[in-house]
Parts: structure tokens; sequence; C-alpha cells
């Protein structure tokens, strides 16, 4: 978990240059180059990071608020304290702010307008919407019973003593957890399979995939870095 935070805000980087605040009369707390970052704008930003890391991570975002967030950080384990330590508001504000500014530079200079940087843009935005909507389709085959979620936290009692020692709440959000990635594993195969199968495909019968795919060496090819000229923002 605590290695996909960096992972979390680089897709975080992605989604919020896409979000926008509309009738937004919420308290000014900065401008940056022009732009208004206010109350209403960061806190629905925060809202969505915390989604994005709950998704990321197949937890609950009432978990991550009530089991990590909202304890004290000198009890959390060591591996949850940097998670709690990078959502409390101010470290947030201070990543925030930095990716915005970075942002804004990076379109000032034309980065943000290169073609491989767009290429790379558009190929993370696939593979996000996709694992996106595969974990949500997988969320609604998953059913899991409170009886099998107590049942499970007695078995882990019995043989983790680290889970015996933790409060009979504790226990049963990690068993829920525990349960939920199992079935999770089990789903995934069948639910996109599913997927697939809703999907047209025509294949070209002239072209050898396999042939293709068997003798297909890396390109070679330099990469693109000049800034698109009729997008480029003028330098101060």
């Amino acid at each position: 978990m605590v290695n996909n935070i960096n992972k979390l805000f680089f897709l975080f980087f992605l989604i919020f240059s896409l979000s926008s605040c509309n009738n937004d009369d919420s308290s000014v707390i900065e401008v940056l180059d022009g732009e208004k970052l206010t109350v209403k704008r960061f806190e629905e930003d925060y809202e969505v990071a915390l989604e994005t890391f709950s998704r990321q991570n197949n937890v609950e975002k009432k978990n991550l608020i009530d089991e990590i967030l909202s304890k004290d950080f000198n009890e959390l384990p060591r591996q949850l304290q940097q998670i709690s330590f990078q959502f409390q508001k101010k470290n947030f504000y201070d990543n925030y702010r930095n990716m915005r500014m970075i942002s804004i530079a990076a379109d000032k200079s034309g980065f943000s307008t290169r073609k491989d940087i767009k290429q790379i843009v558009d190929y993370m935005r696939m593979q996000t919407i996709a694992q996106l909507y595969l974990q949500e389709e997988v969320e609604k085959k998953i059913k899991i019973d409170e009886t099998q979620v107590r049942t499970e936290c007695e078995e882990l009692r019995k043989t983790r003593p680290e889970v015996a020692a933790k409060p009979l709440n504790d226990c049963i959000t990690f068993a829920r957890a525990k349960l939920k990635a199992e079935e999770t594993e089990k789903l995934i195969p069948k639910v996109l399979e599913r997927i697939k199968e809703g999907i047209s495909i025509k294949h070209n019968e002239k072209f050898d995939l396999d042939e293709y795919l068997k003798s297909k060496k890396t390109s070679s090819t330099p990469t693109d870095t000049t800034p698109s000229k009729e997008t480029t923002a003028p330098q101060k």
C-alpha cells in the first residue's frame, strides 16, 4: 500500500488538472500565477485524492478515514504512518500546491504540449480508466456478510497473535479487508472475460499477429520532444 503513494500523486496530478469548480464563491487561499486556489477547489481535490487512493489500494474510503486518518499518528503501525502523514491537511496541501505550481510551469514551458508527453498522458489515462472500471465492476459482484466477517475474525485471532491483540472492531475491519481481497482476486478473471464478451472484435485475416509480435523489436526512432508551436505559451 505504501509503495502506491507516489503513484497516487501522479494519478491525482492527471485527474485534478481535468477537474473544475463552477460557481465557486469560497475563500481564495492564494493565487498562483493568476490562477485562484480556493477552499472549495482544495477540499474537492482532497476528496478526489482520498477516493483515488482508496480505489488504487482496494480499501474502502470510510475505512481509510476511520482506521488510519482518524487515529492517533503514534498509535499506527509504521507502514500506515506514512499514509496518515501524506493525508494530513498541512502535508497534503504542501504536495498539492507544489503539483499545481509544477503543472503551471509545465504548461508555460510547453512541456505539456509535447507529443511524447501527450502520448504518455493518454496512455496513463487509458490505463487508469481501465483499472478503475474493472475494479468497480468487480466490487459489484462481491458479497460478504457479517457472519463471514466475524468467522474470519475469530480464525485470524486464533492463528495470528498480532490480530488477537487488536480491539474487536479493528479485527473485524482487518477480516473484512482480507475477505474482500480474496474475493477480488477470484472475481477479476471472470469479470474481465464478461467485459471482453461485450466488445466487438474483427480480426484482419491478412495480418499475421503472431509473426508480428514475434519479430517486433523496440523502435529506435528518437522521441519528438518539441512543443507544439501553436499551443506553446510565450516565455516570460
